[in-house]
């Protein structure tokens, strides 16, 4: 949330940017962006306020301007894209997860994918990284036949390596 804006995302392909807190705020959304071709999953906003990074279901994320709209960039993947989250630290990078149990690191200075980070845990449906940058947590969804397991791993950023794993 910037400010008193909140950015949403939806089934409808479309990112909603709300004035929540001013009085007298507009009823409905004050901004939307349709850059994705599917439902999108998740939405984030930079560090400094000024874009919202978004993902979804048309195998994207989207670095989207929110003052003129415009995308800035988009970043392909081979995987729906469930949740996007921008390093606490390094402004420039996020990370994603997807449909394929990939987690991805990439640059937005560059458009490009920097690290991928892999333990073959199922669908990771959210991270979240600690507040120094330097260890995330991932949390992903097994599924196989008749059973639904949930694994949550704290991974260490610098070395790409798990640090821990509870699956339940």
């Amino acid at each position: 949330m910037a400010g008193s804006l909140l950015v949403s995302a939806g089934m409808d392909f479309a990112a909603h940017i709300w004035n929540v807190w001013s009085e007298g705020a507009v009823k409905g959304p004050v901004r939307t962006f349709c850059h994705h071709t599917s439902a999108i999953k998740d939405a984030q906003w930079s560090s400094d306020g000024a874009c919202i990074l978004t993902c979804g279901f048309d195998q994207t994320s989207r670095l989207i301007d929110v003052e003129s709209g415009l995308e800035i960039q988009t970043f392909k993947q081979d995987q729906f894209v469930n949740v996007v989250k921008f390093h606490p630290i390094n402004k420039d990078e996020f990370l994603s997860g997807g449909s394929r149990g990939a987690l991805k690191l990439w640059d937005i200075r560059t458009g490009g994918m920097v690290q991928e980070y892999h333990k073959s845990l199922g669908e990771v449906m959210d991270v979240d990284f600690n507040r120094e940058g330097k260890h995330f947590v991932s949390a992903s969804d097994i599924a196989n036949e008749n059973v639904s397991e949930k694994a949550i791993v704290v991974w260490d950023f610098a070395t790409q390596l798990p640090l821990s794993n509870q699956v339940s």
